[in-house]
């Protein structure tokens, strides 16, 4: 009996020093602030800057403001859903942390409130603009990586062009060099004969 006693006790001291550090450790790690998913809302910062302007903004700029905003916020949300998947299979396999996990989900948390006050912003400038506003902020998006698309497919062809070029250079100067090796060859094999 008195020799379970002693390996009982530093069982039990090992085990509440390790529930110490554990939890010493969480609320240091918790306490720290997350790191935000994404970085500075831009869009929504000029918007926000706009509104608190001194001198009156024309309700135009205003609105094409909300809708940029929008649009910034609908490319983050659509970002989100496409990671979404990738995360909870990464979470359930172990590969990521608690905390990386919790990031996500106060991101998603974070757009779903911006979400919400874009509605109640649009619906001030004109009733109902708010069920609508998501659709033309998407049709702008998607306008705008088209553009971007064609941009990107146009250097390419610029680059192939510029490439085709230098190989046509390569093989004229590729054949006029054989071409010369051909006409020595034929002169030199014309001398022999002579000889």
């Amino acid at each position: 009996m008195n020799s379970l006693v002693l390996p009982a006790i530093y069982l039990g001291g090992c085990i509440a020093a390790m529930s110490a550090f554990s939890y010493v450790y969480r609320r240091i790690t918790g306490s720290q602030m997350a790191e935000p998913w994404f970085g500075i809302n831009h869009e929504k910062e000029q918007y926000i800057t706009l509104l608190n302007c001194e001198t009156p903004i024309p309700e135009h700029h205003l609105r094409a403001a909300l809708l940029r905003r929008t649009m910034e916020a609908v490319r983050r949300l659509v970002e989100m859903q496409q990671e979404k998947p990738a995360l909870q299979q990464l979470m359930r396999t172990g590969s990521i942390g608690d905390d990386l996990w919790r990031d996500f989900n106060m991101a998603d948390e974070e757009i779903m409130a911006e979400l919400q006050d874009i509605v109640q912003e649009a619906n001030t400038y004109r009733e109902n603009w708010g069920q609508t506003i998501f659709s033309t902020a998407a049709q702008m998006l998607e306008h705008e990586k088209q553009k971007t698309m064609l941009l990107d497919m146009k250097v390419l062809q610029e680059e192939e062009e510029k490439k085709r070029k230098v190989m046509e250079q390569n093989q004229e100067k590729d054949a006029k060099r054989a071409e010369e090796e051909l006409l020595k060859l034929e002169r030199d094999e014309n001398k022999r004969k002579k000889k």
